[in-house]
């Protein structure tokens, strides 16, 4: 992977294909200084077709969005590769790992088209009470964010497999239903987001 100069794309260019991701457009509409805060703590990278952008049990410490591209999502043993999805334009991903502080579950790739990716260090919002960089609005944004990309992972793996015995263990992970945008709910959707990380892990292990 390589970081994108600032030169390589206009300013307009850019703004339009980082509205691409939801979180990136509600934070430039809801405060714009948080999102600059983001992209100084956020790298832009590309990368070529077939490359690796991270391979199972490699250590975590980057979350990513995809921009531009494709990318699989797989797992390998003595009988080859198994795909368990995609990811496309404007996901999420790498923050399973962020949220459960363990290596990789799953190695992830390019196919045959180049991405290009925002690249930013989970560190910036692992702590929901530390409010000296990102705001509170900022890290519900960020949390509902991550919760419903995990949550989409798992309806599409039951979708792929309606008889896999974790479905179940999906309709139990509560939803937050007390009053909306204070530090209660960012707590939850922390507490949801963990649980439905670890059954993603579960889920990729049962394919493995």
């Amino acid at each position: 992977m390589q970081s994108i100069k600032e030169e390589e794309y206009s300013p307009d260019s850019m703004q339009r294909i980082l509205n691409g991701v939801t979180f990136f457009k509600e934070l430039t509409n809801q405060d714009e200084s948080q999102f600059k805060l983001l992209m100084q703590a956020s790298r832009i990278v590309s990368t070529e077709p077939h490359e690796t952008i991270f391979s199972k049990d490699d250590e975590s410490y980057s979350l990513y969005f995809l921009l531009r591209g494709q990318l699989s999502v797989y797992v390998s043993d003595d009988n080859g590769e198994h795909v368990l999805n995609e990811i496309n334009a404007g996901e999420i991903f790498g923050v399973m790992s962020m949220l459960l502080e363990r290596p990789r579950s799953a190695s992830i790739r390019t196919t045959d088209r180049a991405a290009l990716l925002a690249e930013i260090d989970f560190k910036h919002f692992s702590d929901i009470k530390d409010f000296s960089l990102f705001n509170l609005d900022t890290k519900l944004s960020f949390y509902r964010m991550i919760a419903n990309s995990l949550r989409w992972t798992l309806e599409r793996n039951k979708m792929a497999n309606p008889e896999h015995p974790l479905i179940s263990r999906l309709y139990k992970i509560p939803l937050f239903i007390g009053d909306k945008g204070g530090e209660e709910e960012l707590e939850a959707l922390s507490k949801q987001a963990y649980m439905l990380a670890e059954l993603v892990r579960e889920w990729n292990e049962s394919n493995a």
